[in-house]
């Protein structure tokens, strides 16, 4: 009920919201599960197989590593529409422009569902392998672009601040890490 809510009160003003202001293109390696990335690839693949996806894989694996890259939320928006049986319209517009791409600024959700890989390897069965250096590289990467942002939240600043006590080498590492992966999407 809460999702329906939040669509039928702010839906149309969600989904032309662009809080992070991205404007990337999701390449052919999302619509073919080939992104080198494995969580990624054999969630893109069962959806592509099935038409569907555990919540969970949506949010915390699809929509944060997709918020991760700073992929345009319209886009975003469009590939899940494409892709999931399921995807009606008062659904993906919260879930996507609200929960999973944070799009909304706020509206919907205290805070960006974003993760390391730490989380991943948690909460699933997904072995460990390079794209974990890749998904690190990627979060870290996206504390230190928008650490403005979550400097202003005290939960939030303590990971900014993990990451300036890091070395310099570790957060030069994660950085150039997740900018060769970035390029790479084109």
């Amino acid at each position: 009920e809460f999702i329906r809510g939040v669509y039928e009160v702010a839906g149309s003003r969600e989904r032309t919201m662009n809080f992070w202001r991205f404007s990337r293109k999701i390449p052919e390696s999302f619509w073919n599960g080939k992104t080198g990335i494995l969580p990624i690839d054999i969630v893109v693949k069962k959806v592509l197989e099935t038409g569907y996806c555990h919540h969970i894989e949506r949010l915390m694996v699809l929509g944060n590593f997709m918020l991760l890259c700073e992929f345009d939320p319209d886009e975003v928006y469009r590939w899940f529409m494409e892709l999931f049986i399921d995807a009606y319209d008062w659904v993906m517009v919260t879930n996507v422009y609200g929960m999973s791409q944070f799009a909304d600024g706020g509206l919907m959700a205290t805070k960006p569902y974003i993760s390391g890989s730490n989380y991943l390897m948690k909460m699933s069965d997904f072995p460990k392998g390079d794209w974990q250096t890749v998904w690190d590289g990627l979060f870290w990467r996206f504390m230190d672009t928008h650490r403005d942002f979550f400097l202003k939240n005290p939960r939030l600043g303590m990971l900014v601040r993990t990451f300036d006590k890091m070395t310099n080498e570790k957060r030069f590492s994660h950085i150039e890490t997740a900018e060769k992966y970035l390029e790479s999407l084109k």
